[in-house]
């Protein structure tokens, strides 16, 4: 419990160092905690400012979550730091960082409950009315001394390295850098106080180690403002000198590729941003100074936080460029994942909305059918059910006749019910009401700008009420022949407005399963086609007990390895929880490692990994990426997994990512047999996880999963050459 202790307390005072360049890496963390130090006031300062800001946050009972990932105390450091720059270390000046720590927190809460109505970060705003306001109180402090650290730089390196780190320091001078190289080294250093080229060199390369899209991105925005400076006609030394130049380094990581996926738009829209930061930064720069403050980050907080507002305010080319949905604080996770769930699920279909019946249906119109389906309404889906080749009993003169007649109407996606139309008779077969076109009807929206559409229900058979909100597969009524219906049919139709009879709108349906009569196929996303049979997965109970992982779930594995003695007979516990963002996972506490994932009614979806590649838990999400709940033989399910927790090669990868994408990870689930034994029944299950690199797959890891009744699973994993065998216990 102490080493959890301290481990946490590590944690979030290096998350605290790494927030200020949006990421959680404990190496860049204690890489800045370094160099914080390069001035020895500063460094015990910032430690102080943390350390009263989280035992505050703490006391008053704030997330404990956020205060680990260093949110609550990243702004308190910046304070922590400047003042320690600025005033010499006494006991009066130690209690001035306390409070104004403890104000920075109180501001930091009040920024974020203010801000957080329109889904935007408090970035550093607490940081600036923090320090500005302590910076006038200290004034009228007369126990407060100024600092000279600063004023003769070569007695600071003196006293910092001795003769030694002032001779070095000659010689890095006496080399023939750039004049703007230098520039942006100081500006990088300026971020942390620390007005030397040492501190920036070594903040470029920890940002290099850490993310390289943001390396690049750095680049892009000094440089760009560099550039535009010469045009200007700018002075250039505003760049070196009065804490300007980070924040367009600030600036291009935060829209480049934190809060924005990376892209062409990302990088495009940071260049020309650049200007507009330009002139806040003098305009600021000469109002603040009326008051003898800085600037400090001012711009790249007005600019961040506009252009984020703007990009929430669109009604179109939401990919132009694209906000991140579930921030994993790395522009390479971002981006990765990104693309990885448009693989996934489709770059037109961001909801997934399944079909709206149970059971097996047939398609007898689909899209631009040659009936009904045509021009504007051409985007539509009729379904039947079919026993043989018919669709009723008998003749099929009478409504209930028909095998779909009166079955249940189900919510194909969760949303809230916009409008019901209900009281209009069934049709005799083969006779049409023309005057209600539709028949009864009704339409759910599950986002803006996204409505379903289902009709010829049978008249008085709503289970739900306009207004209500819908849970996806709960029951909304039942199939009848209303409108212009000559037998029983139900009318499915995706559109963008919330009107009865709406232009059809062009979306991939799923998840879903196709029988083709003698096998079948899983589609993640796809517009089902006309003489098609699909239906919603329908699970088996054996697939969800050894797959349906829930919050406060201990997973136990027996593992047994022949190859490695250490691996024999070992047990292994994991555990299942929710972070502070709401996403599920599974956790390994042997070395700390996540793997998040998302558990539908019908799936297993994992979507990232954070930890060893070495632990178990690593092969279980290669080789459970994705697993339907339902057992169909010979199904595939195939998919991609993000490139953030693959390749060798990722770092490479990572400087093109934005522009170009040569490895591709992919995974493919087979469903191989099922056995039943009396009351007993054992499934098999085969994973394939492999790398296509530059067009050439490579073949990482091979599982087998096998499921005995609702009792236990044995997990067979051939990894690196090896084989280990797991097994555990299900009821």
């Amino acid at each position: 419990m102490l080493k959890t202790k301290s481990q946490l307390i590590i944690k979030s005072i290096l998350s605290s160092y790494s927030q200020i360049f949006f990421s959680d890496g404990k190496l860049l963390g204690a890489t800045l905690l370094l160099v914080s130090f390069f001035s020895i006031n500063a460094g015990v300062s910032g430690i102080i400012a943390i350390i009263a800001s989280h035992f505050s946050a703490l006391l008053l009972g704030l997330d404990k979550s956020k205060i680990i990932n260093g949110l609550y105390g990243f702004n308190s450091l910046l304070v922590g730091l400047g003042l320690g720059i600025y005033y010499q270390f006494s006991f009066e000046f130690v209690l001035l960082v306390i409070f104004s720590s403890v104000l920075t927190l109180f501001i930091t809460v009040v920024m974020e409950a203010f801000l957080a109505k329109y889904g935007l970060p408090f970035l550093s705003l607490p940081f600036l009315f923090g320090i500005w306001i302590v910076s006038l109180a200290a004034r009228h402090y007369t126990s407060l001394e100024i600092s000279e650290l600063g004023v003769y730089s070569y007695n600071d390196l003196v006293v910092l390295g001795g003769n030694d780190l002032l001779q070095t320091h000659l010689n890095i001078k006496g080399l023939d850098m750039p004049p703007s190289l230098q520039m942006y080294f100081v500006s990088l250093g300026a971020i942390f106080f620390q007005y030397n080229i040492y501190a920036g060199i070594i903040i470029a390369l920890a940002i290099l180690i850490n993310s390289r899209i943001s390396f690049v991105l750095s680049l892009l925005g000094f440089y760009s403002a560099y550039g535009y400076y010469q045009i200007i006609g700018a002075n250039l030394g505003d760049l070196n000198y009065g804490y300007i130049g980070f924040n367009f380094i600030l600036t291009a990581i935060a829209i480049g590729g934190f809060f924005i996926i990376p892209s062409w738009y990302s990088f495009l829209m940071t260049v020309l941003l650049i200007p507009i930061l330009s002139i806040l930064v003098s305009g600021t720069s000469e109002i603040l100074a009326i008051y003898q403050l800085s600037t400090y980050s001012l711009a790249f907080n007005i600019v961040v936080l506009s252009m984020l507002l703007v990009l929430k305010y669109r009604v179109r080319n939401f990919r132009k460029p694209e906000l991140v949905g579930i921030q994993q604080f790395s522009p390479e996770k971002n981006l990765y994942s990104n693309i990885n769930f448009y693989k996934r699920f489709g770059s037109n279909s961001p909801i997934s909305i399944g079909l709206p019946f149970f059971g097996q249906w047939f398609i007898n119109q689909g899209h631009t059918g040659d009936i009904t389906h045509t021009g504007d309404w051409q985007y539509a889906w009729d379904f039947v059910i079919q026993e043989g080749d018919s669709e009723y009993l008998d003749q099929g003169d009478r409504v209930k006749d028909y095998f779909c007649y009166n079955k249940p109407i189900i919510a194909p996606a969760a949303g809230e019910v916009i409008e019901i139309v209900d009281n209009i008779p069934d049709n005799e077969i083969g006779k049409m009401d023309l005057v209600h076109n539709w028949g009864n009807t009704i339409v759910i929206k599950h986002a803006e700008q996204l409505y379903s559409q289902i009709s010829h229900i049978k008249a008085g058979s709503f289970q739900v009420y306009k207004g209500q909100w819908v849970r996806k597969g709960e029951l909304l009524a039942h199939v009848g022949n209303s409108g212009r219906s000559p037998y029983p049919h139900l009318h499915l139709q995706i559109q963008k407005t919330a009107f009865v009879g709406s232009k059809t709108h062009k979306y991939a349906l799923g998840p879903y399963v196709q029988n083709s009569g003698d096998e079948f196929n899983f589609f993640s996303s796809q517009i089902p086609k006309q003489e098609q049979n699909v239906e919603n997965i329908s699970n088996s109970n054996v697939l969800v007990q050894a797959f349906k992982f829930v919050p406060g779930q201990e997973i136990q594995w027996e593992l047994k390895s022949k190859a490695k003695k250490e691996f024999n007979n070992k047990s292994l516990k994991w555990i299942v929880g929710v972070d502070y963002s709401n996403q599920t996972y599974i956790y390994s506490a042997d070395t700390n490692s996540y793997a998040f994932f998302t558990a539908t009614d019908n799936e297993l979806i994992f979507s990232s990994y954070k930890g060893s590649k070495s632990d178990p838990l690593y092969w279980f999400y290669l080789s459970s990426f994705r697993v339907i709940f339902g057992y169909y033989k010979g199904v595939v399910v195939e998919d991609s997994l993000p490139i953030s927790e693959i390749s060798m090669l990722r770092i490479m990868q990572d400087f093109v990512a934005p522009f170009v994408v040569f490895i591709k990870p992919t995974y493919k689930m087979s469903y191989l047999s099922q056995k039943q034994f009396l009351d007993d029944s054992e499934i098999k299950l085969k994973a394939d996880f492999a790398e296509i690199i530059f067009g050439k797959p490579k073949q990482q890891l091979s599982a087998e999963h096998i499921i005995i009744s609702n009792e236990s699973a044995e997990w067979n994993v051939d990894f690196e050459g090896e084989r280990y065998t797991f097994s555990r216990k299900l009821s």
